[in-house]
């Protein structure tokens, strides 16, 4: 049951009991688990089954904090959202990313990860994946005859994703819907605004529109934004005929929050003292159990102050630190940075290994294997060394956040603008994340690690970059003052109002949202049913 909204007449208003606003991974998640619900089901796709560049210029918008991604290019806005492009790497957020130690720590969700985990093996099936174990390495590293660092686990520990085909929600569960009795799917259906009585206390209708059609409107008894950690905002703030702030912004909540994962590439190199032979669990994605993995390392415990991270271990068959440093004063001058700490080390890192510049600067720029020095392939060889990348948890703070822009897309609607500021927390963390391994691979004689880019006083290094996770705008709380839903997804003070996605996230952790973002939706799934039952 997939119509075209452009097909529609004039000022149609389609009725049903529950409509859901977005077919992303949260949205086709939780129609496909009402499939059998007693209750009609409509959802609302701004794009078609394919990428459309009109529709697409839709997310448009403007970074005004960290120079980061642009926001159009960060999202998907087509059937299947953003896993049309997902990579699939998947982990569960960790039992303390639920409950710090802290219990003034704003991470603090109102439910655990024990109250998550029976979707989190759901999801696990709907992304793909193999079994439900991430905790446990023996059973993966017999299988696959790998080998784990022997680090200390009061200090770090090796964690395991999983990686999906990766699964396209979009195509994978689209004739499932198609089939559903009670499901209807609209694409090409914008919304625009949601309608609320008059106190706000409840949305009474949906305002819609196509690019290239009439608009219309929805009447649901309740209503479910999933349109991702940024729309979900930009719904809530235009829908402002009632309350001038928006819906469930009764404190100046609604975008406050923003979290992504801060990622810094080549943050160290790790020289070994000794070839390596067997670093694959770190160095590939590798066939294990019916699924794929591999390993990074993370935090053995909890430190005050410092948030979950994760260091990816990149093999090299080559000291070419040179080319490394070079990628770094490369990208400082193409974004228009100030030069990078460690400039000078970077300068003799480049002079000192000038083969292996060249060579590299050479098969780039005219497409060849062969370069003039015929240096041997990096990709071959024993392993002599390892390349650092370090991504870690954003701490909630209500100075990140997302606003609307003056500027105004096709529609007429307000764009967005984004401040992305992670902070001195975050600083620490990656300075600990990479303390702790140097530690570890001089502690097990592996070698030595050059720490090349360090976030130093009020500056991030060039090589700073965002995850493209977009969390915690209308973050979960018990608290109005602190959220915007409470424990069941629903907006504070819209009695009718739910939220399905990254963007109700209160804590970042390290691991990619997006099976976290399918268990929420399964969980909220089971709450519309009993509020229908």
């Amino acid at each position: 049951m997939f119509h075209d909204a452009r097909q529609l007449s004039a000022g149609t208003k389609l009725e049903t009991e529950l409509c859901i606003i977005g077919a992303g991974a949260a949205g086709i998640t939780l129609a496909l688990s009402l499939r059998d619900a007693g209750f009609r089901v409509l959802l609302l796709e701004s794009g078609g089954l394919e990428f459309e560049e009109a529709t697409q210029a839709l997310y448009a918008g403007d970074n005004t904090g960290l120079p980061n991604y642009d926001l159009d290019t960060s999202r998907l806005r087509f059937f299947g959202g953003s896993t049309n492009h997902w990579a699939s790497w998947c982990r569960p957020l960790e039992p303390e990313d639920f409950k710090p130690a802290d219990p003034a720590d704003l991470r603090t969700w109102p439910l655990s990860r024990a109250d998550l985990e029976p979707y989190y093996r759901v999801a696990q099936t709907l992304c793909e994946l193999g079994p439900y174990n991430y905790d446990d390495l023996s059973p993966w590293l017999q299988a696959s005859g790998m080998a784990a660092l022997a680090v200390d686990p009061r200090r770090l520990k090796t964690t395991l994703f999983q990686v999906g085909p990766p699964t396209r929600f979009g195509s994978k569960y689209r004739d499932a819907l198609a089939r559903a009795d009670n499901v209807t799917v609209f694409l090409h259906a914008n919304v625009l605004e949601l309608q609320t009585d008059a106190t706000a206390g409840r949305v009474t209708g949906v305002s819609a529109t196509s690019l290239d059609g009439p608009p219309f409107e929805v009447t649901a008894r309740i209503v479910v934004l999933a349109t991702g950690g940024l729309e979900n905002v930009r719904l809530l703030l235009l829908s402002n005929r009632v309350r001038n702030a928006g819906l469930g912004n009764t404190y100046d909540v609604v975008g406050r929050y923003f979290m992504d994962h801060p990622w810094m590439t080549g943050a160290g190199f790790a020289a070994f003292a000794n070839p390596l032979p067997d670093l694959r669990l770190y160095q590939d994605e590798t066939a294990c159990l019916g699924t794929t993995i591999f390993g990074t390392l993370s935090a053995g415990a909890a430190e005050p102050g410092i948030g979950g991270f994760r260091v990816l271990l990149t093999p090299s068959h080559r000291l070419v630190e040179g080319v490394n440093s070079l990628r770094t004063l490369a990208h400082a001058v193409r974004t228009m940075h100030a030069p990078p700490e460690g400039f000078w080390y970077h300068l003799r890192q480049v002079t000192a290994d000038y083969d292996a510049v060249i060579d590299a600067t050479y098969k780039t720029v005219f497409g060849t294997r062969t370069g003039p020095f015929n240096s041997p392939d990096p990709g071959t060889g024993p392993i002599v060394g390892a390349i650092l990348d370090v991504n870690v948890e954003q701490f909630p703070d209500p100075a990140s956040r997302v606003t609307l822009s003056s500027k105004r897309d096709a529609l007429g609607q307000n764009r967005l603008a984004v401040d992305w500021l992670p902070c001195g927390r975050e600083k620490r963390t990656v300075r600990r994340a990479l303390e702790l391994v140097a530690d570890e691979i001089g502690r097990l004689g592996l070698g030595r690690v050059h720490i090349s880019s360090m976030p130093d006083g009020d500056r991030w290094p060039a090589v700073l970059r965002g995850s493209r996770h977009h969390m915690g705008t209308t973050r979960m709380s018990d608290n109005p003052r602190t959220g915007v839903v409470d424990a069941t997804c629903r907006v504070h003070g819209v009695a009718n109002l739910y939220i399905a996605g990254s963007s109700v996230f209160a804590s970042s952790g390290y691991a990619n949202p997006t099976l976290t973002i399918v268990a929420l939706a399964l969980r909220l799934g089971d709450e519309l049913r009993r509020q229908f039952a």
